[in-house]
Formats: C-alpha cells, structure tokens, sequence
C-alpha cells in the first residue's frame, strides 16, 4: 500500500538528494532547488565536477555516490527526506558497468531500496522517458520505441525500474519527457503535462520535446505539491503551447 502523500512543505525539511547531479537534467535540479532556497544534497560518481559546476559555490552539499555500489547510497541518502534520481546511461568504453540495465534498472532499484530502508524519506521522483512503457500501450511497433530500446534495451530497464518504484510503497513521482533539449523554455516552449501512456513521440502529438530547464521544474514540483503523489506523468513542449502555472500540473 503506497504510502500517503508527504509533500514536503518547504526549506527546512531537506535536504533533497539529487542523484545523477553533474547530468544535464540533475545539474538543473540542483540549481532550481537551490534558488527557492531548499537544502540540497548533491550526488554522482565525480563530486569534483559538481564542484566545478558551482554546485557548491551554490550551496549543495557535495556527495560521493555511485547507483552500483549500495554502501555509498546508504551514506549518501542519511538524513535525507526526498530524493529525485536524474540518471540515466550513458555509452562509455566501459559497458560492463555503463549499461541500461546496470544504471537504469539494477542502479535505480538500489536507490529506491536505500530510500525504503532510510524510512525518513517522505518523496522519490524519478525521471525516465515517453514509451517506456511502450509494448503494454499498444505501441510496440513504434519507430520511435524501436529506435530507442535498440540501445540496450533502455526503455524496457527503465520500465522496470518504473515498477519497481511504484510497488515499493514509497510515495513517487514518475515523469516521463519528451526528447530533451539543452535549449530554454523561450525556444521549446511551455510544458504540456498529460497522463500515463497518453504521448508517444507521433506527428499527432501536441508535442514532442521538451526543455531539460522545464523537466527539471516539473520535478521540483513534484517535490512540493499533494497532488503529485503516486503519479505518473508525461511532459512535452510546444511553443503553440499556452503557459500554465505549476500548481496546475498535477491538478
């Protein structure tokens, strides 16, 4: 039975543990959290890169935290009271340890151990992607799916992950974006938040990017609004698109 909805009510519940922090999408995180003034926990395998990238100078506490190794978690996510994961593969030379279902599946499935153990961990957000349930939706044959999973079969560890989370009896937030642009909002456009398995990358949809400066916000949102407990979502742009006040994304 999921647990009930803890949103957390501001500051002075942190901090926040942002897992895949020196990432495009986690950097963003940091940043937004920080500027509402949220105490925030930084997290990824190079805290010397957080640290070049001001997270520090910024106000986060710098930790060491690798998705593979569960001691680091535990020490990582002491104290904590919500964590967004922001991971995801990347290639590298390494795939034994660089690979969907390493850091997508097995990695996010420590994390959400780590946060049912912690027990003082009131919210878990986690990002992963549209069509991540593709094959149960009726989108198998999707090209947009194919292409994507072709890559390790990432959308299938993600979905996994997803309901791995949602049994866990944790209260999450799950959002699922559109193709991820480093562009900002004023380009892609305002966000369209729409339900579970609603969005799959086709010409008919409203739209299909997404700012990583948009997904970043939805995430902190989710943090701090009821209405986002045990919810799925799925977010893509579109400059046709009117802007919407965040406490209605979840409405």
């Amino acid at each position: 039975r999921p647990a009930a909805a803890e949103a957390l009510a501001g500051a002075s519940d942190g901090p926040v543990l942002v897992v895949g922090a020196t990432g495009n999408t986690g950097r963003r995180v940091v940043e937004q959290l920080r500027a509402r003034g949220v105490a925030v926990r930084a997290a990824s395998r190079k805290p010397e890169k957080m640290r070049a990238l001001g997270m520090e100078a910024a106000g986060a506490e710098l930790v060491a935290l690798d998705v593979l190794d569960p001691e680091s978690i535990a020490l990582a996510m002491a104290g904590a009271s919500a964590v967004v994961c922001c991971t995801g593969f990347t290639p590298s030379l390494n795939f034994k340890k660089d690979n969907p279902a390493k850091v997508d599946h097995v990695g996010t499935d420590n994390l959400v151990a780590a946060a049912v153990a912690n027990g003082a961990v009131k919210k878990f957000v986690l990002v992963t992607s549209l069509l991540t349930n593709a094959k149960a939706a009726g989108q198998a044959d999707n090209d947009n799916y194919k292409f994507l999973n072709a890559l390790g079969g990432v959308l299938d560890e993600k979905l996994a992950a997803e309901l791995n989370l949602r049994s866990s009896g944790l209260d999450y937030t799950i959002v699922r974006p559109g193709g991820l642009s480093n562009e900002p909002e004023t380009v892609t456009g305002p966000v369209i938040v729409r339900g579970e398995d609603t969005t799959f990358g086709l010409p008919t949809d409203p739209g299909r990017e997404i700012s990583r400066d948009t997904v970043a916000a939805v995430c902190v949102e989710a943090l701090f609004d009821k209405s986002a407990s045990n919810r799925v979502v799925e977010i893509v742009a579109s400059p046709d698109a009117p802007k919407t006040s965040p406490d209605t994304w979840f409405a």
